[in-house]
């Protein structure tokens, strides 16, 4: 087989289209619009493997695409459909090496068929260049001939998809250039990332506190991981997974919340920032929620049980007077749970003496593998033992997560508890960046960060608490945050302006409108942030008949 230049050729053109052969099966496009999405590519790399005489060497000339193809592969055993977006290759240099660690056990299937594939392509490639036999003029010459007739007919067909699908983008919609744009997307998100330090020197919220210095106040964010709100008690969940904040005076829950990312390195950057209600570019250039408070004089600090990754999240945790990666130093094999986070909280608030304080709290909440979120004594739901992240083993998986949501329930209620005991008026809200998917229906979709978003990696909880305190000087806020909590919200676009509007805190960044504590709240269109930073409307995120119908099924506003 190594041997025959002839069959290298044909097995790498079929190497080479193999993702756009799997995706004419997996996309939701026109037909018309796919078997372009094969016959464009496919007709360019057959014209490229007959310039050598050494198909070999063709095939490492285009030694990109094959890794495109792969990492597509994988992708495509992992969610099922999209090509490579912007925030996969993000999240390649933002993921820590845990989760990566803890993500590769259950992609085995897919590593081994592209292992099989393209390492046996490599291998092949490797034999051509050194095989003394090479591919006929003739061979090639008639070969380039056919090719340059499929890239003028499969061209002209591309083109006529333009008024065919009109919805139709090269840069969207034909595997590999997709993903070359995207790639080009990531280096350049990248870079401004890099420089954000100096493009956001300079901005100030100008924010003030409208209440006395002398008034002691807390406020405390509690920002959740893969949390989706299906499986909380509070939710009208089957589970009594939240049975202390189902008894927690004075808590609000908001019914019908969503959120406007599936990943966490957007997510939570929003959560603590404006830029939800904003347009998302503008993160590159403002600053987050934790430099308002401390514009307002408050003091602030950040906890996270969350490894630094380089992303806004650190640069707007960062913002804190003190700042704390519990698992800074430990190995990276290091398993954490979030009660740590609970002793800096408590260290914090035995030393408070009064004034204003503002704390951020960042849990590893209800990430995969789900077992290793909880203590083992804290097991409600068994068995949890996942043999593998597999359908098959969905009960054990949603024993195992209904036992994160239980650990959360305990974590939450417990920063509740001793900031309660302060005696003084506070609030504390709490999130998820977003859901999560646990082969919950026939697409038997697993995690979160699809390309395309579905209902359960969209639906999170959100929850408010104020003090007694806080409830008797500020009555009014109060009543507008109960009376809000049946109004469909999207997280990200209020939790900045509902935090800052509870404290009193002035700034021209606030607004009263996205602010649920605020007589002046009101219901906005809910958006969602697409891979290319741009706000859809539900009913243009890709999501399926299957999601409309769990967001009827639950009462959740669609779009």
């Amino acid at each position: 087989m190594f041997k025959s230049q002839v069959t290298a050729f044909w097995a790498f053109l079929i190497m080479l289209a193999l993702p756009n052969a799997v995706m004419f099966f997996t996309e939701p496009q026109p037909v018309f619009t796919r078997i372009c999405s094969i016959a464009l590519p496919a007709s360019l790399y057959w014209w490229a493997l007959t310039l050598p005489s050494k198909p070999g060497k063709a095939f490492w000339w285009l030694f990109l695409f094959i890794f495109f193809d792969a990492f597509e592969i994988v992708l495509l055993y992992l969610f099922g459909q999209s090509p490579i977006a912007v925030d996969m290759f993000l999240n390649v240099v933002t993921t820590n090496m845990t989760e990566i660690d803890e993500l590769l056990g259950n992609l085995l299937t897919a590593i081994g068929i592209v292992v099989v594939v393209y390492v046996l392509g490599i291998v092949m490639a490797v034999a051509s260049v050194c095989n003394k036999e090479k591919l006929s003029a003739l061979f090639r010459a008639n070969q380039r001939k056919y090719a340059t007739m499929a890239i003028v007919v499969s061209a002209a067909m591309t083109a006529a998809c333009f008024f065919v699908n009109p919805g139709f983008k090269i840069q969207d919609d034909i595997f590999p250039v997709n993903v070359c744009y995207n790639l080009g997307l990531a280096v350049d998100r990248s870079v401004r990332t890099a420089d954000y330090a100096s493009t956001s020197a300079n901005f100030t919220f100008h924010a003030k506190t409208t209440r006395p210095d002398s008034v002691p106040e807390i406020y405390v964010v509690v920002v959740g991981e893969t949390a989706r709100a299906d499986n909380f008690g509070l939710y009208g969940y089957s589970r009594n997974t939240t049975p202390l904040l189902a008894k927690t005076p004075r808590l609000v829950v908001y019914r019908d919340a969503i959120t406007m990312s599936n990943t966490t390195h957007k997510s939570v950057p929003m959560l603590l920032s404006s830029i939800g209600s904003e347009p998302f570019d503008s993160i590159y250039y403002r600053k987050g929620i934790i430099t308002a408070f401390n514009e307002a004089g408050y003091k602030t600090a950040f906890y996270s049980n969350q490894r630094r990754n380089g992303s806004f999240i650190d640069f707007f945790g960062c913002e804190a007077n003190e700042v704390k990666f519990i698992k800074d130093p430990l190995p990276i094999s290091a398993n954490v749970y979030d009660e740590q986070l609970l002793k800096l909280v408590k260290a914090r608030l035995d030393k408070y003496r009064g004034g204003k304080l503002m704390l951020v709290v960042h849990c590893y909440g209800s990430h995969f593998n789900y077992n290793d979120r909880y203590p083992a004594n804290r097991a409600r739901f068994t068995p949890d033992r996942i043999p593998a992240a597999k359908a098959k083993y969905r009960a054990e998986l949603i024993n195992a997560y209904d036992n994160t949501i239980g650990y959360t329930d305990y974590v939450v209620s417990q920063i509740i508890s001793m900031v309660n005991a302060k005696g003084v008026a506070a609030a504390v809200a709490y999130t998820s960046d977003h859901g999560e998917d646990i082969f919950d229906d026939s697409r038997e979709k697993f995690l979160h960060a699809s390309p395309d978003p579905t209902y359960h990696q969209l639906r999170v909880p959100l929850l408010f608490w104020t003090s007694a305190q806080y409830a008797a000087q500020h009555p009014d806020k109060c009543r507008a945050l109960a009376s809000h909590r049946l109004t469909p919200v999207s997280t990200n676009m209020i939790l900045f302006h509902t935090m800052l509007d509870l404290a009193g805190i002035s700034t021209p960044y606030v607004q009263a409108q996205y602010a649920a504590g605020s007589g002046q709240f009101k219901w906005h269109r809910r958006l969602y942030v697409n891979d290319h930073n741009e706000m859809h409307e539900l009913n243009d995120v890709g999501l399926r008949n299957i999601d409309v119908e769990q967001f009827k099924a639950h009462g959740v506003q669609y779009p």
